[in-house]
């Protein structure tokens, strides 16, 4: 049928009206999508409303390189994000729908969010927020507001984990399987072992400790006294404030889970590893997780296992008992001594034994080609590390006794192409670097204020090896361009862990009391990462009070210092062009040290 032409006029309003609402409803789902997809996780904040601040938009420096133009103001975080890991953030994972193996314990491990999913803000710390107590009280005893999590107190009470005490957490020092007290357990190990007064350092030979499933990290607390570093190690799980008490703590420990990739430490990095109770399934795929030891273990390294497969007589634990001595005795490990609750395994010397198994016997060794100290986002291998021609029959890897071990160059050095003479050379300039940090931190700094630091580029180790007079611990961090250099790290007798500063560091919000930049920012943009980004995250890893030394080149620092007001360190700051040395990078090279605020989302909501 036809219509006339004064009908179809009539009709054109209408359709128009028609179109125009199916637009803006179209457009309105597109927003509704693109919003859920983009703003990290359901994150709601009165200040911050998802959008990336340090994108406002690019300036040219004089050198043409391009910068983010510095935003007029940082957003907050909302208060429920005071403890964010934002690359152990499992609400991250559930909305991206990764498919990750929970028995694996693959939820646990370093997924991080793309760039557009970042919260690019100022994490804030927990309502009544103080500064923590200074070692060593603070080893047993901490404020409670600032870990508002007592679920673990009543869950452990009767192990003596941590009691809730007032105002402040109480740790005995007990531990599920040494109720009464770590100091008595680490004393009844070196009986096992038969070392000279008690001592498990064993006159320094035993230096690093690796602690698996560690709890609130007793047993590493009790480990200084006897000059031994552990390194304590825990998954972000149902205890999922555990590392975060042993770091208010002061004691040295850090998120991660054997599940499917290699520990961020290189190979032979350890004189023992230790077990207590640590509900690790250490049968399962062939072995991998006892193999992931193997290969961090040095020759004659231990193993002390205190569970109840361990001395247990039902039959379900004899057999899962029975079951690791085989697959022990497969690796060519040997019990060196046995006694009530725990059992301590020995590490062979040599490749003597694996070269007298039989054709096919599991676990094979790994192939030639493998490299045993990469390790950033490397999958764990089923396998048996043999040792190099050098390295064979040598116990502890040649390495001499702690403490002339800190500053005596290491056998491995010639694996990263440094001298002995480079590397005295490089510890005696950063023992002149590190006096000058001083004199400049002296008038800010009151005794035993700064515990936790954090070394971002610790090529050799230097930095923390001059802080040895300072009662102190450093996370030692190389980053990934650097990685083979970590061995020479964990050789000195220090611990560390390889990383991407592209990325988030896997520790909880407010850990370091001290941190230091040594030509981090510089090599991180020319990865082409952002300086705002690496900012932020070192702001959301410092504690209120604390401070951060970054050394740079003058572009860097002059571009660094406008963010100062911005992230609130500016309680104080200071700059100066350091003495040129042989590790001098720059000619117009300085140092920024500034010290963050202590401020809170009332104080600042009241402005």
């Amino acid at each position: 049928m036809k219509h006339s032409r004064s009908e179809r006029v009539r009709a054109t309003p209408k359709l128009f009206t028609y179109v125009l609402v199916g637009f803006i409803a179209l457009l309105a789902l597109t927003c509704l999508y693109y919003g859920s997809s983009f703003a990290p996780g359901s994150r709601k904040s009165d200040e911050f409303d998802g959008s990336n601040p340090a994108r406002a938009g690019f300036v040219r420096d004089r050198d043409g390189v391009s910068r983010l133009e510095v935003p007029k103001s940082i957003p907050i975080c909302d208060s429920k994000h005071s403890d964010l890991i934002p690359c152990l953030d499992r609400d991250l994972h559930h909305q991206l729908k990764l498919r990750l193996n929970l028995t694996l314990m693959e939820h646990y491990e370093h997924h991080c969010p793309p760039p557009e999913r970042r919260f690019n803000c100022l994490v804030p710390p927990p309502a009544g927020y103080k500064i923590p107590l200074k070692w060593p009280v603070s080893r047993d005893e901490v404020w409670k507001a600032n870990i508002p999590h007592t679920h673990l107190a009543q869950e452990k009470s009767d192990q003596n984990w941590m009691v809730v005490n007032g105002e402040k957490i109480n740790f005995p020092g007990g531990g599920t399987h040494f109720h009464y007290g770590a100091d008595k357990y680490i004393v009844s190990l070196a009986q096992m072992l038969k070392f000279p007064g008690d001592k498990l350092n064993n006159g320094g030979s035993i230096r690093n400790v690796l602690d698996v499933g560690c709890g609130v990290a007793s047993f590493g607390a009790y480990l200084l006294s006897h000059d031994i570093i552990a390194m304590s190690l825990a998954p972000n799980d149902v205890h999922q404030n555990q590392i975060q008490f042993a770091l208010e703590r002061g004691i040295p420990s850090t998120l991660g889970v054997l599940g499917t990739k290699r520990l961020p430490y290189p190979s032979r990095s350890f004189e023992l590893a230790h077990c207590s109770r640590c509900r690790i399934d250490w049968l399962q795929r062939d072995g991998i997780l006892l193999l992931e030891l193997d290969r961090l273990l040095r020759p004659g390294g231990y193993f002390v296992y205190s569970s109840p497969e361990a001395y247990a007589h039902d039959p379900e634990n004899r057999k899962i008992g029975n079951a690791m001595h085989d697959l022990f005795k497969r690796m060519c490990w040997r019990v060196v001594a046995k006694r009530d609750q725990s059992v301590i395994w020995g590490k062979p010397i040599s490749n003597s034994c694996y070269l007298k198994r039989g054709p096919g016997v599991q676990p094979p060794l790994c192939p030639s080609g493998d490299d045993p100290d990469a390790t950033w986002n490397v999958s764990m291998k089923a396998c048996i590390t043999p040792y190099s021609v050098r390295m064979h029959k040598e116990r502890w890897s040649g390495l001499v006794p702690w403490p002339r071990r800190l500053t005596a160059p290491p056998p491995r050095l010639e694996e990263v192409g440094v001298t002995p003479e480079q590397f005295r050379e490089d510890t005696e300039t950063w023992r002149h670097r590190v006096m000058e940090y001083w004199k400049l931190l002296k008038p800010m700094v009151q005794k035993n204020s700064i515990r936790n630091v954090m070394d971002m580029s610790s090529n050799l180790g230097g930095f923390a090896a001059a802080l040895d007079d300072k009662d102190v611990w450093v996370m030692n961090v190389i980053p990934v361009q650097s990685q083979p250099r970590m061995k020479i790290i964990y050789d000195r007798g220090l611990i560390g862990a390889t990383h991407d500063w592209c990325e988030a560091f896997d520790t909880y919000p407010r850990t370091f009391d001290l941190i230091h930049a040594w030509n981090t920012f510089t090599e991180t943009e020319a990865r082409g990462c952002s300086i705002e980004d690496l900012l932020i995250e070192i702001d959301r890893i410092l504690r209120p009070e604390g401070f951060v030394i970054i050394r740079d080149t003058a572009e860097n620092i002059s571009y660094i210092k406008k963010y100062l007001t911005l992230l609130k360190w500016d309680k104080w700051f200071t700059e100066t062009t350091p003495k040129g040395d042989t590790l001098s990078t720059a000619k117009d090279e300085r140092v920024l040290i500034a010290r963050k605020k202590l401020w809170s989302v009332a104080a600042i909501s009241e402005l």
